[in-house]
């Protein structure tokens, strides 16, 4: 009888329950859901009855979403190998697999089957820098020095198996890239042994790998980073087929230099990037290109001021690399010029910048010391052209006037106020810059070209 009537009781409350809910005018589910409106809410564990005014339904707690870290793949490597590790540098010290039992066997097992797979683990992704300088500089530049059958061996091995990662887009990036960088630092003969300075000479056969990889738009920035390493090498060592050289790696670095278009999808920074290290590079060959062509590439840089200040600054310090008295077609008066008026129009930039902020501490004094010594860096050659020539004043007072900005820039430093010093003596530097360049435009119809400069440089 008590259950009977506390049931009865549940039931009266329920009813006036409604009764009072629909004094606020709180409709019953069979009501009518007015178009536009949202979903009636229920009051929890009682279907079918609407909850109170103003409450909301409880929200499931919202569970973080990790990302997806890719998966790459991961060669099979026999570990059991690795104790074959002391065997192997004893051949490779030996220049000879005579001094083991089935040497050239157990050398091509240790590298093909353990050493380079395990580069590919996701365990050795922190090890790749220590994987790659065990081979290029412990195995091939110490104990394989003296050279002999294993060390020609190894480095087949390792160009044959590096070049299959670079190309193997299941393998994760950082070993692709370690494998590329290996490959540019791979030897055809390594440094001579009893502390000789004859420096070593890079593997011919790996550079036209190289220069694939660049000539790629579609490869990873981060692989063409690398190639463009391995290739800035190769031409720091000098390229012995020059006809290779000219014919394919320098207009290659001619081209990425000259491309001013990000491709899509590419980083801006990346871009620049490689264009200023294939500046750096182009300088390196010392190349000047038929009639003078890649001097005036780099001059159309120092002088567009619409280019990257990073690229001027690249291809005025390239100007300083060549050899002046064998180059043809070039007016040689225009590169001072030039040099002259990009540290003019880099340094009035950046005081026009601060001055329409009014927050002069923005004037870095390190970017404009950078305009000035890669303007002086890029006149080394042409002052040595025009050595004991009429012009050579034009260029020594030029000169000077960079040194001023200099002096302005360091007696600033010095100051109670530095950055307000430097914002006093500054303009008047760059007045006297402005005057010398003002020289040149006399002179510039006079100015020596082909056989003139070519001359100029002659005793």
């Amino acid at each position: 009888m008590r259950f009977v009537g506390f049931v009865s009781g549940l039931c009266a409350v329920v009813v006036a329950g409604w009764v009072v809910l629909g004094t606020f005018g709180v409709h019953t589910a069979a009501a009518q859901v007015q178009p536009g409106s949202p979903p009636a809410t229920t009051i929890p564990g009682l279907p079918g009855i609407p909850g109170l005014p103003g409450t909301t339904p409880q929200k499931p707690e919202e569970k973080p979403v990790y990302p997806t870290v890719p998966s790459y793949l991961e060669l099979s490597a026999d570990d059991s190998l690795a104790k074959q590790a002391a065997n192997v540098q004893r051949m490779l010290k030996e220049g000879n697999f005579t001094a083991v039992a089935n040497g050239q066997d157990v050398f091509r097992d240790y590298y093909e089957k353990y050493f380079f797979p395990s580069w590919t683990k996701a365990t050795n992704r922190s090890k790749l820098q220590q994987l790659r300088s065990q081979l290029i500089v412990t195995e091939l530049g110490n104990y394989a020095r003296a050279g002999g059958p294993p060390r020609d061996l190894l480095v087949q091995i390792a160009f044959n198996t590096l070049s299959g990662y670079v190309k193997n887009d299941e393998l994760d990036p950082a070993v692709r890239v370690a494998a590329l960088l290996a490959i540019g630092d791979l030897n055809e003969r390594e440094r001579p042994t009893g502390g000789g300075m004859q420096p070593p000479v890079p593997l011919a056969s790996a550079l036209p790998f190289l220069v694939s990889i660049l000539k790629d738009p579609q490869q990873l920035d981060a692989l063409r980073l690398a190639a463009l390493v391995g290739i800035e090498r190769h031409c720091g060592a000098g390229i012995a087929d020059t006809n290779f050289r000219d014919s394919e790696v320098i207009p290659l670095l001619v081209q990425l230099a000259s491309d001013k278009n990000v491709p899509e999808g590419k980083d801006p920074k990346v871009h620049e990037w490689l264009r200023v290290r294939a500046i750096d590079v182009i300088a390196i060959t010392g190349q000047a290109g038929p009639n003078g062509q890649n001097i005036q590439m780099l001059l159309s840089f120092v002088t567009d001021d619409k280019e990257s200040p990073k690229v001027r600054l690249a291809a005025a310090r390239a100007l300083g690399s060549f050899d002046y008295s064998q180059v043809q077609g070039v007016n040689l008066l225009t590169i001072p010029q030039g040099l002259g008026k990009m540290v003019l129009d880099l340094c009035v930039a950046d005081l026009q910048t601060v001055s329409q902020t009014g927050n002069w501490t923005k004037l870095e004094t390190r970017l404009l010391a950078q305009y000035v010594s890669s303007a002086q860096q890029g006149l080394r050659g042409v002052r040595a052209a025009f050595a004991g020539k009429p012009e050579d004043q034009l260029i020594s007072k030029l000169n000077r006037s960079l040194d001023e900005v200099t002096k302005a820039l360091n007696d600033s430093l010095n100051a109670r106020n530095p950055t307000m010093e430097l914002v006093r003596l500054l303009p008047t530097a760059l007045s006297n810059l402005n005057t010398a360049l003002q020289g040149f435009a006399a002179a510039d119809s006079g100015a020596p070209s082909a056989n003139e400069g070519a001359q100029a440089g002659s005793p």
